[in-house]
C-alpha cells in the first residue's frame, strides 16, 4: 500500500487538505503519515480518527527523516519565508525524503510568474522557483502544484488591515457610511480562488498523483479579478465610497508606514515583500487562469466574486 506524508498540516492549506482527505476518504487513514511543525495545532479530525502526529521541522534534518520513514510520496507544503531562505528548507526536507526511501514529491508553489512560475521578478516568487528548479533535476518523481492566490486574503492587496478573511468574520458594519481609503502601487489583476476548493482540488490530485506524475498544475480561479474591481464590489455591497489610489512603490510603503496599517516591527515585510509584489503583478503575474482545478473538483472553482456576497455584505 502507498503511504502518503503530509506535511503542513498545522497550516492554512495543509490542514485543510488533510481535513477533506478524511471527510471525503479519499485516502485511507491507515496510509497516512501527518507531519507538522507544531503538532499541537492540527485539525481536531486527526485525534477522531486516532491518527499519530509526528514533529517535522523544516530546519531540523533529523526529525524530518523521522517523520518521514515509511512514506512513499511526500505531499510538500512550502515554507512560509517569504525570501529564497525556503529554498534551504525545501531541498533539506526533499533530501530527507529521498534517504527515508520516499519516490515522489508533491510541491505546492504559487501561481506568480506567468506561464511558467518560473519568470518572474518578484522576491516571494524566488524561492519557489529555485526549488521547483531543484526539485525536477534531483531525480525524485514530481508533481508542482501551482497554487492560486487565497480569495480570503484580498485584504493584503487592497488594504492591508483587513488582513485574511475567515468564515464569520465582519469586515464592515451596518449603518458605516465613512469612505475607505486603499493606497497601493498599482492595479492589479488576480486570478483568485477560494482556498477551501483550492484545498479540495489538492487532496483530489494528491489521492490519484500518478495521473500527474512530472506535470506542472496551473490551480486557479474561473477569473482575475482586479483590485479597481475589488473596489467596484464594495462600494456595490457596502454603499461607502472607496478612495483608491496608485501612487507608486515607494509612496505606498511610506503611506502605509505613516498610517500605522502595519505595526512598526512588520515595516521591513512591508518594504521589501508587500512592495515587492506590484511590479510582478503590473507585469501580468498573476493574471494566468487556468480550468484545471474545475476539472478535478467535476464543478467551477469559486473565486473571489462567488464569495463577495458572504466577505463583503455588511453586518
Amino acid at each position: 500500500m502507498t503511504q502518503y506524508i503530509l506535511t503542513g498540516t498545522s497550516g492554512r492549506l495543509g490542514s485543510r487538505v488533510l481535513t477533506f482527505i478524511l471527510e471525503k476518504k479519499l485516502i485511507a487513514p491507515t496510509d497516512l503519515i501527518i507531519s507538522a511543525t507544531n503538532p499541537d495545532r492540527v485539525p481536531s479530525i486527526v485525534k477522531q480518527y486516532g491518527l499519530e502526529v509526528r514533529r517535522g521541522d523544516y530546519t531540523d534534518r533529523e526529525s524530518l527523516e523521522a517523520a518521514f520513514t515509511g512514506g512513499d510520496v511526500l505531499f510538500l507544503v512550502s515554507h512560509n519565508d517569504p525570501g529564497t531562505q525556503r529554498v534551504e528548507y525545501h531541498k533539506t526536507a526533499i533530501e530527507s525524503a529521498r534517504a527515508v526511501g520516499v519516490k515522489t514529491v508533491v510541491y505546492t508553489s504559487m501561481m506568480f510568474g506567468g506561464e511558467t512560475g518560473l519568470d518572474s521578478v518578484m522576491g516571494i516568487q524566488q524561492g519557489h522557483v529555485h526549488t521547483v528548479k531543484y526539485l525536477m533535476q534531483c531525480g525524485m518523481d514530481y508533481t508542482v502544484l501551482r497554487e492560486g492566490l487565497y480569495a480570503q486574503i484580498w485584504g493584503y492587496y487592497a488594504d492591508i488591515r483587513y488582513g485574511m478573511w475567515k468564515k464569520g468574520q465582519v469586515l464592515f458594519k451596518k449603518g458605516d457610511t465613512e469612505p475607505l481609503e486603499w493606497v497601493i502601487p498599482n492595479d492589479a489583476a488576480i486570478a483568485w480562488v477560494d482556498i477551501d476548493d483550492l484545498a479540495e482540488g489538492n487532496a483530489l490530485i494528491l489521492a490519484d498523483y500518478k495521473k500527474y506524475v512530472n506535470q506542472t498544475l496551473r490551480l486557479t480561479g474561473p477569473r482575475a479579478t482586479s483590485v479597481s474591481e475589488i473596489a467596484k464590489l464594495v462600494e456595490e455591497r457596502t454603499g461607502r465610497k472607496v478612495d483608491l489610489r496608485f501612487v507608486g512603490r515607494d509612496e505606498a510603503v511610506k503611506w502605509h508606514k505613516e498610517h500605522h496599517t502595519v505595526p512598526p516591527q512588520s515595516f521591513d515585510w512591508l518594504e521589501n515583500n508587500w512592495g515587492g509584489w506590484w511590479e510582478g503583478l503590473a507585469n501580468g503575474e498573476g493574471e494566468v487562469v487556468d480550468r484545471i482545478l474545475s476539472q478535478v473538483l467535476g464543478r467551477q472553482a469559486k473565486g473571489l466574486l462567488e464569495i463577495a456576497d458572504e466577505m463583503l455584505t455588511p453586518q
